[in-house]
């Protein structure tokens, strides 16, 4: 895991909060697949109507309904359509008025995508076996640079030591698929055969789809960029859009990881 790890539902709720646009919490006792039974809501009767509901963890996790009506007496979300599942104890919830959370997921995917070439994140593989004679090898995915291949010690399974360092000279990555190594300067003979080699470089942030899913990337660039896209669509937010973009690329700038000498690209983007 990298320095930074943030699960989309707390990206989601930094934005949302940051924007006076969120409330968050646990359906009680009795609530069902259209009701939502919540103490701490306090407003006033139709306060949410209209408002999204999502559900970011425990039972009915993922899924989104719009307010129907609220129930003050009763302290009651009531939304349509039903969930698919009968929300419990442990059904944890998020209101937003502003934006809708799908709204706010692709606003965040966005700021991914703008980031993710600043911010590079390390990643090591040990899944690839030499075989005798073999000198193709498929890369595993998910990598954007090999920056270093080690070779298993031939007597200590797993282990990895100075001297099995492979010259890059040694091999070359061909572009999105293979990793090719140079027979006439590093055979790969029956002494090798079955030996894992230990690859390193860097992946990019994927996209997140689920509300578990985490990305490594500064959060503090992906709440400010988020934001500026977000208000960006408002008419009358353009000073607020603005000062979020600042804030923004700033961090950015902060964020570049720079490539050790000899970093082979896998793949461009």
């Amino acid at each position: 895991m990298g320095i930074y790890s943030k699960a989309l539902y707390e990206l989601i709720q930094s934005i949302a909060y940051s924007l006076d646009d969120c409330r968050v919490g646990t359906c009680e006792t009795n609530s069902n697949t259209t009701h939502a039974i919540c103490s701490y809501l306090r407003e006033g009767a139709d306060h949410y109507n209209g408002w999204d509901f999502h559900i970011y963890s425990g039972v009915a996790v993922g899924q989104t309904r719009e307010v129907y009506d609220f129930d003050a007496t009763n302290t009651t979300i009531i939304v349509a359509p039903a969930f698919a599942n009968s929300l419990t104890t442990n059904s944890q919830f998020e209101l937003h008025k502003m934006f809708k959370w799908n709204q706010y997921k692709d606003a965040v995917n966005r700021s991914i995508e703008m980031g993710k070439k600043q911010y590079t994140l390390e990643k090591i593989d040990e899944t690839v076996d030499l075989e005798t004679d073999v000198y193709e090898y498929s890369i595993p995915s998910g990598f954007k640079y090999i920056t270093g291949i080690w070779l298993e010690d031939v007597t200590n399974a797993l282990k990895y030591y100075q001297g099995g360092w492979i010259d890059p000279n040694h091999y070359s990555v061909i572009p999105g698929s293979l990793l090719k190594f140079h027979d006439d300067t590093f055979g790969i003979g029956a002494s090798e055969n079955g030996l894992h080699l230990r690859i390193m470089g860097y992946s990019t942030q994927a996209g997140l789809t689920n509300d578990a899913d985490t990305c490594e990337i500064p959060p503090e660039f992906i709440i400010e960029q988020a934001k500026a896209l977000l208000l960006d669509t408002m008419v009358g937010k353009e000073s607020q859009a603005d000062r979020a973009q600042t804030k923004a690329d700033k961090i950015q700038k902060r964020m570049s990881i720079p490539l050790p000498p000899g970093a082979k690209m896998v793949y461009e983007g």
